[in-house]
């Protein structure tokens, strides 16, 4: 009966042992935690820095262009960098002419066109990039000068409040076809509504969306020239479209394209071990802004 104590004692001693070990894995468990999420933390700030120095980078590229001199895929801007070693990790990064795109500022105003062809415009590149004919059409009318239509189509959420900043803005009008408005975004800009398009970087598929009644070998011979030589002057644009016939002339002209943009869009990507930032940035190299303006700078999806 005496040893029945002692051995009480011993295993209250063990579980004492025991909670305090617990407690002490549980204190190291949650140190290491709070140390990796600080490491983690840490090297998102470095890469984000990483960003900042890519896109000052970018801006001294474009800056260092002409000014008002001619925009072509031809040009060191358009090559695609791919893991540039920066410090301790790597930079990537893409620049695409806004200019080249459609604008869905123009759908309201109607520059350069008619706003209803800019709207029957917009419909057609939804639906090549394969949104449904009820979206493609929500979407045009989203962006309608007229407010009852843009409440109507926007309906149950707000309106759009124009001019939009960026195209990602139009995403929730869409909200069930994700995939088609992501295979829709890569050809839309919002630039102001007057702005021209750029000849030499013209999407086809915009160029196919706003003069469908052209023929398919006017839009090809359009196309090839930009190929074999982009157009490096307005005069040289003017010359190309006074040698076609009337009609045909008439139907590019009408589109208010120039051979010149200062609208760029650069797609960022920075790496520091496992992490992995991505930005999307919107510049005005116009020349009053200096070495350029970000005028929009997006954390950009995986």
């Amino acid at each position: 009966m005496r040893r029945a104590p002692r051995g009480m004692a011993l295993v209250q001693a063990l579980l004492i042992v025991a909670a305090i070990a617990a407690v002490s894995m549980a204190l190291l468990t949650r140190a290491e935690g709070a140390r990796h999420r600080l490491y983690a933390r840490a090297q998102a700030d470095q890469a984000a820095l990483y960003l900042d120095a890519g896109v000052a980078l970018v801006r001294l590229q474009l800056a260092a262009m002409p000014q008002g001199g001619a925009v072509h895929r031809g040009q060191a801007w358009a090559q695609e960098r791919r893991n540039r070693v920066i410090d301790a990790g790597t930079l990537s990064w893409r620049i695409d002419d806004l200019a080249g795109r459609f604008n869905v500022n123009a759908v309201a105003d109607g520059a350069g066109v008619e706003s209803d062809t800019q709207h029957e415009a917009l419909v057609r590149l939804a639906r090549a990039q394969g949104v449904t004919a009820a979206g493609a059409e929500r979407l045009a009318n989203a962006l309608s000068a007229d407010l009852a239509t843009r409440i109507a189509a926007a309906a149950p959420y707000q309106p759009l409040v124009l001019p939009v900043m960026h195209p990602q803005q139009l995403r929730y009008l869409l909200a069930g076809e994700g995939p088609a408005f992501d295979r829709l975004v890569p050809f839309l800009a919002a630039l102001p509504s007057d702005n021209p398009l750029n000849v030499n970087s013209l999407h086809p598929e915009v160029l196919a969306a706003l003069v469908p009644q052209a023929p398919e070998s006017l839009r090809s011979a359009l196309l090839q020239a930009v190929r074999e030589q982009p157009f490096l002057s307005a005069e040289d644009w003017a010359d190309w479209t006074d040698a076609l016939t009337d009609d045909d002339a008439q139907l590019l002209t009408a589109l208010e394209m120039e051979p010149r943009s200062h609208w760029f869009e650069v797609h960022l990507e920075a790496r520091l071990d496992s992490v992995a930032l991505r930005r999307s940035v919107v510049l005005d190299m116009d020349a009053s802004q200096g070495r350029g303006a970000v005028v929009l700078s997006l954390p950009a999806p995986e």
